[in-house]
């Protein structure tokens, strides 16, 4: 499950990637998305849902 300090740091990453892209709500939302999915322990079965931008973040910062 994530915790305050691997959103932070995640969010922050993909801030300095992809802040200025023109799509970057959209990358931000899949983001919040794809956490609440891991911490349900359903993301596996939603990542085609899912920017692929995101999933590497996902995967470097998931502490579970």
């Amino acid at each position: 499950m994530f915790d305050k300090e691997s959103l932070d740091a995640m969010f922050e990453e993909l801030r300095d990637e992809y802040e200025l892209e023109p799509d970057w709500e959209d990358i931000q939302r899949d983001a919040h998305l794809a956490v609440a999915y891991a911490d349900s322990g359903v993301l596996d079965e939603r990542k085609g849902d899912l920017d692929s931008r995101v999933l590497p973040y996902i995967d470097k910062h998931n502490p579970g």
